[in-house]
């Protein structure tokens, strides 16, 4: 058995199959892929992206740190993220870095998690940074991504604080009763579409409202088999591109 989701009480409810992905049981589908399929090109879909990395870095070496990580100065603006190239020993590594007041996170595929936070931990050492803390914040936290076409205008009825200020790429941390959450603007596959990062005790509050008005607002709950292939091909021209 993998690690489970703090989001899997409400998958169960909703009716999914299970798979083991990179060590996470995860819904593979709700027993309609091609519904899913569907929702993602026309509506929108909610994916579980628990399993996906998430490592903070904070101090003022941080933007340093992710200059030998990536080569890129400079990196994100403020309340902004950007697809990043990380190489290490030959490889390119696709990532995702973000920027708010509370420091960088570099949101990375499952399967490269492990590997881009022994490369960071190297890059420390090798220079010298002193003033930078790191934290892989992944089985700590949960994470919803809701992709597709009207994504944007469903979520934007359904949080209770007010996200319209967060445009193309953009990063807001939000915090409702003493419980902070960071949203970002885009996803994994190309699309418009909101992610919620929240801490793990929060993640039953944040998935009931999906399980609570997916009907109503059309959002469909899919999973990993809809979504892997079309990570797999963005990533691929990203890394062409970036």
């Amino acid at each position: 058995m993998g690690i489970a989701s703090p989001f899997n009480a409400v998958h169960e409810r909703l009716g999914a199959n299970f798979k083991d992905y990179h060590g996470w049981s995860l819904p593979s589908d709700y027993g309609n892929a091609q519904a899913e399929a569907d929702a993602l090109t026309d509506g929108c879909c909610a994916f579980d992206l628990s399993s996906f990395g998430k490592i903070e870095i904070k101090g003022t070496d941080g933007g340093t740190l992710l200059e030998t990580l990536t080569g890129q100065k400079p990196g994100p603006a403020d309340n902004k993220w950007i697809w990043a190239k990380i190489a290490d020993a030959g490889n390119e590594i696709i990532a995702r870095v973000s920027n708010t007041a509370g420091g960088y996170i570099v949101f990375t595929l499952p399967e490269d998690r492990q590997n881009i936070v022994t490369l960071i931990h190297r890059r420390i050492e090798e220079n010298s940074l002193t003033d930078v803390t790191i934290a892989d914040i992944t089985e700590k936290t949960g994470m919803l991504g809701i992709y597709g076409p009207k994504a944007v205008e469903v979520i934007g009825k359904l949080v209770p604080f007010d996200i319209s200020g967060i445009g193309e790429n953009g990063v807001m941390n939000v915090s409702l009763f003493m419980i902070s959450a960071t949203i970002v603007r885009g996803s994994w596959i190309g699309c418009d579409g909101y992610e919620v990062l929240c801490p793990s005790i929060a993640c039953g509050m944040a998935a009931g409202a999906v399980e609570k008005y997916h009907k109503k607002e059309g959002i469909t709950p899919a999973g990993m088999d809809c979504l892997l292939g079309k990570i797999a091909k963005n990533v691929e021209s990203i890394r062409k591109n970036v």
